[in-house]
């Protein structure tokens, strides 16, 4: 059977809510603008002060915010003693508010009856408030106890100071004001067990961080601004309607907790707005001991406070930040020295191994699990308890979980440096895989020139029946395996004595097995050549002339090379028996031409029939990075 609050939407409930105090806040500016003589018409609304103003929206504020929270979570302890403290701030605040405002005798029972609800009001505020940072974010031992003590224990308070106040008009209210300051004090001691019950629970405790922030300055400004004077007798440094206000940073604070907004920055907020406090009250104090205690005049006590706060307070409050708040485990230079050793490790293994070293060093996180679904960039889930990275090439997504040994949560500072380390690991990667591959092209060309250019030399000097020439064959092919090794990098190499030097080495290689050479060049004059396209030229012609050699049976070779524009035209042809090229595998000779030719920008066909095979290259002249 559904419960009445679980009917009702959060909306509605809230309306309800923010109604009934709608009208009580009617109730009160009726109360304030009464006329002092009946039947007169009611007062302007411009004649009441800015003073109630500030209590009306101080009360209806406290229960706006109240309300809100309870009215998402109304089945929830935390969030009904939060709106029951709200109503009893309206009640003090509202309570004696018509009294400073209207001009209307008030009646000794109304008097009586606002002088009252104004002390329970102000003591809900404190028991309702006592029970709620009892029992939650974490759970204090015997919170039932201290919670049910404490509200018996103020409650009877409030009875025994309210029966002495009632007693007449002039009675003093001095019995109110202890009241107020024990509960403070409460309030602050239930917050400091709420911080050191939760040190294990990172959530629970960045809510208990918030509430003792708030209570600080909410509660700890109302205890030192009214309450204290009130007690010891003194004037009050800030009138008491004034100082109302600060129950607003309260509702503010502890309703930001309630709903967890944001929770994994609450922590740094407030250690943040702590630590600015704490040196506005340093340079505050530091300046009244020199004004009060050393005479020193105004102006130059204000600069020495300036100066001791900034040369002393500033840096230590670093150094305590540093400690307090976690921060990435690495400097800029560390964690991108960290990447490119992560990004090169010798095996795809070693590098996942190293890429989770890094995360754990950077974030300390209990927990390192492959994530069951992938997300474009690093987010933060579970109110700061988990983050979760995106993939990287080589490494899957994962989640981190409860960083910093579980002591902390991850806030946006940490979001931004895990989104910059994917970024680097990224490029690290990238950069990684252009090497890989830039060492297997190399291989490839290697492989290619050893195949091409080394073999047809050595085949050569294999069918020379000349000693000397085969010596000067084999010094060649030397020469040119330290050359293929090296790649020199020259800026080009002379076209025309490359290709005299090739026609002198295939008529050498063809005399020796009886094949006939026809070379004809017609290219004219033509800018050099770069090494990697004078390499990529030899092997052509080295690799076709050792398959005429070695597969065609031809009597006869011809190299026909041209010139259309700024292409050139190779032209290689034998008289041989040919090949069918769909039943023939090409092999690594003619797969190796055509590799080859793109080296050089070009483009390979080939035709071959049982009157011989013909392979046409045309390639551009101009090559890049050799000048014209």
């Amino acid at each position: 059977m559904p419960t009445s609050h679980t009917r009702l939407t959060p909306n509605t409930r809230l309306a309800a809510l923010l109604v009934a105090g709608l009208a009580a806040s009617l109730v009160v500016i009726w109360a304030a603008l009464r006329p002092a003589i009946p039947g007169d018409p009611l007062r302007p609304v411009t004649g009441l002060s800015h003073v109630f103003w500030i209590q009306i929206v101080i009360g209806f504020g406290s229960l706006a915010i109240s309300g809100w929270v309870w009215a998402l979570k109304p089945a929830d302890t935390a969030t009904r003693l939060f709106v029951l403290s709200g109503i009893a701030t309206m009640c003090f605040t509202y309570a004696p508010a018509p009294l400073r405002e209207s001009t209307a005798p008030v009646p000794d029972t109304v008097f009586l009856a606002l002088v009252g609800l104004n002390g329970v009001g102000a003591s809900l505020f404190g028991i309702a408030m006592t029970a709620l940072f009892i029992c939650y974010p974490g759970r204090l031992p015997y919170r039932r106890v201290l919670a049910i003590g404490s509200a018996a224990f103020f409650g009877l308070w409030t009875v025994i100071g309210l029966a002495g106040a009632l007693q007449g008009r002039d009675e003093p209210i001095y019995n109110i004001h202890l009241l107020t300051t024990a509960e403070m004090l409460t309030i602050c001691l239930a917050v400091a067990a709420q911080i050191a019950v939760t040190g294990r629970d990172p959530k629970a405790r960045a809510v208990a961080i918030w509430f003792g922030l708030a209570v600080l300055f909410g509660a700890g400004g109302f205890i030192t601004m009214t309450a204290i004077p009130g007690v010891l007798g003194i004037p009050a440094p800030l009138d008491s309607h004034y100082s109302f206000a600060f129950f607003l940073l309260i509702y503010i604070g502890v309703a930001a907790g309630l709903q967890r907004f944001r929770l994994f920055e609450l922590g740094d907020w407030a250690y943040r707005i702590l630590f600015y406090a704490a040196g506005a009250v340093l340079l505050v104090a530091i300046d009244a001991v020199l004004v009060s205690l050393i005479a020193i005049d105004p102006g130059p006590a204000f600069g020495v406070s300036l100066l001791a706060t900034a040369l002393a307070y500033l840096p230590l409050r670093d150094v305590i930040g540093r400690r307090i708040l976690p921060r990435p485990g690495l400097k800029q230079d560390e964690l991108f020295l960290a990447v490119v050793d992560t990004a090169f490790g010798a095996s795809g293994r070693s590098r996942h191994h190293r890429w989770r070293s890094l995360l754990d060093r950077l974030f300390a996180p209990l927990e390192i699990a492959e994530a069951d679904s992938a997300v474009d960039q690093p987010e933060i889930r579970e109110e700061g308890v988990e983050m979760r990275l995106p993939s990287t090439p080589g490494h899957p997504a994962l989640i981190l979980r409860h960083p910093w040994r579980g002591r902390a949560l991850f806030s946006p500072a940490h979001l931004a440096t895990a989104r910059q380390l994917i970024e680097l690991m990224a490029h690290a990667e990238e950069s990684r895989r252009s090497y890989d591959r830039g060492v297997a092209e190399e291989r490839s060309r290697i492989a290619r020139d050893m195949h091409d250019n080394i073999g047809a030399q050595l085949l050569g000097a294999l069918h020379s029946s000349d000693h000397d020439r085969k010596d000067l064959m084999i010094r060649e092919t030397l020469t040119d395996l330290r050359d293929i090794i090296n790649n020199a990098a020259t800026p080009g190499l002379d076209l025309d004595e490359t290709l005299a030097d090739l026609r002198v080495e295939t008529a050498e290689r063809l005399g020796a097995v009886g094949i006939e050479l026809v070379w004809e060049n017609d290219i004219g004059e033509t800018p050099d050549l770069s090494t990697p396209a004078t390499h990529a030229l030899r092997s052509i012609i080295r690799e076709a002339v050792s398959n005429t050699i070695r597969h065609s049976g031809a009597t006869r070779l011809s190299v026909q090379l041209g010139r259309e524009a700024g292409r050139a035209r190779l032209v290689i042809a034998d008289n041989g028996h040919g090949f069918d090229r769909k039943r023939v595998s090409a092999g690594n000779g003619l797969s190796n031409i055509e590799s080859r030719s793109e080296t050089l920008g070009g483009q390979m066909t080939c035709d071959s029939s049982p009157g011989g095979t013909r392979i046409e290259i045309r390639f551009p002249l101009k090559q890049p990075g050799v000048p014209a």
